[in-house]
């Protein structure tokens, strides 16, 4: 059995027990003056000086664009916008930013929730041919690009809906359990995920006990998101290292589950300050990984493909990126994004292989 971190996909009855320090460890090694907060999912530093901000957008290549509807737009309420008209300049800067080889066209849409400006804004790219699948099953031991999260008010009956449009839930009910603050009070959660196309999923989360979602959610709705994204790695700690100490993001939690079947390690990192757009790293031993496809996590590859992120400095990014060894894909270009204006962006890739953008606002 196993039991998810608050931004995890997939959960069963077990009970754990938290194991904590008494002083904040961020990922680079230094320590923190104050005791960590109550609540796991509020800011240790504030902030100040931040170089990046949280994962404020995400990529999807799919050929499936009517399950993607389904899924995101009649199940969890997003607004979708496209195809949208490209400049063969624009274009070109696109390809170059993605790897995108120059002899497959694609189209472009986008997904959202227009009134939650700071719910994670999807960029959908539609390959006119099929495409590698970077995971072969929804199996969680798989290593790939695992799940987008939203928050929601009432997940039973959005689960109730995402039921009746067909999609197919992970677990065969609804789960409804316990977490616990550091200090040992227990508060409830309720947690579905879904299988949707690309071998990826759909996480909604609900956080009871009087405490705040882990993103923003228009109350008028109950729908929030999406919020957080997932990963399944080989290497948490190299992950933690590259977004720690290269975009300034800070560890929150970090714990080995080593009484569950398959044990693994659950990673979640922050943009300083921040209180939403979160990162889940989910590593599992050697023995306990289902074998993946080795396809990159990167486009036009066809799953999650990236994730995107505001920054005050590409030059310090690229720098730090350098130093440590990343891959840089692209350096500055201008480009007008769908989801986020006139900007300056560049391209890395994360320890995994996954395409990270950058961009600073002009």
């Amino acid at each position: 059995m196993t039991k998810s971190d608050e931004t995890g996909g997939h959960v069963g009855k077990a009970r754990f027990i938290w194991a904590w320090v008494a002083i904040a460890l961020f990922c680079s090694g230094r320590v923190a003056a104050a005791p960590l907060p109550n609540d796991p999912m509020e800011p240790i530093a504030n902030a100040r000086g931040a170089l990046a901000g949280p994962l404020s957008g995400a990529i999807v290549v799919s050929r499936d664009l009517d399950g993607l509807r389904r899924a995101y737009i009649d199940g969890v309420g997003l607004q979708m916008r496209g195809p949208l008209p490209q400049a063969p300049t624009q274009a070109r800067r696109q390809r170059k930013l993605w790897g995108w080889p120059d002899d497959l066209p694609y189209d472009l849409y986008t997904l959202q929730r227009a009134n939650l400006p700071d719910a994670i804004k999807v960029l959908v790219i539609v390959p006119t041919r099929d495409t590698p699948v970077m995971r072969k099953t929804w199996d969680r031991e798989e290593t790939g690009p695992y799940a987008l999260g939203f928050p929601l008010l009432d997940v039973d009956a959005v689960d109730r809906r995402m039921i009746g449009l067909g999609l197919r839930r992970t677990l065969p009910a609804v789960n409804h359990y316990e977490l616990q603050l550091r200090d040992g009070t227990p508060y409830p959660i309720t947690e579905a995920s879904y299988e949707i196309p690309d071998a990826t999923r759909l996480v909604l989360l609900s956080r009871g006990g009087g405490l705040p979602q882990n993103g923003s959610v228009d109350t008028r709705t109950g729908l929030g998101g999406p919020a957080y994204s997932s990963l399944i790695v080989e290497d948490a700690a190299a992950m933690e290292d590259f977004f720690c100490n290269v975009l300034d993001f800070e560890r929150r939690t970090s714990r080995d589950w080593t009484i569950f079947a398959p044990r693994f390690r659950y990673v979640t990192l922050h943009a300083r300050g921040a209180r939403t757009g979160n990162l889940g790293l989910v590593e599992y031993a050697p023995a306990d990984r289902k074998p993946g496809t080795g396809i990159a996590p990167r486009p036009p590859n066809r799953g999650i493909a990236a994730w995107s992120f505001p920054v005050r400095s590409l030059a310090t990014v690229l720098t730090r990126a350098k130093q440590r060894g990343a891959a840089i894909q692209s350096m500055p270009v201008v480009v007008d994004d769908p989801r986020f204006g006139r900007v300056r962006m560049a391209s890395l890739l994360a320890p995994n292989g996954l395409l990270v953008e950058v961009y600073e606002r002009r």
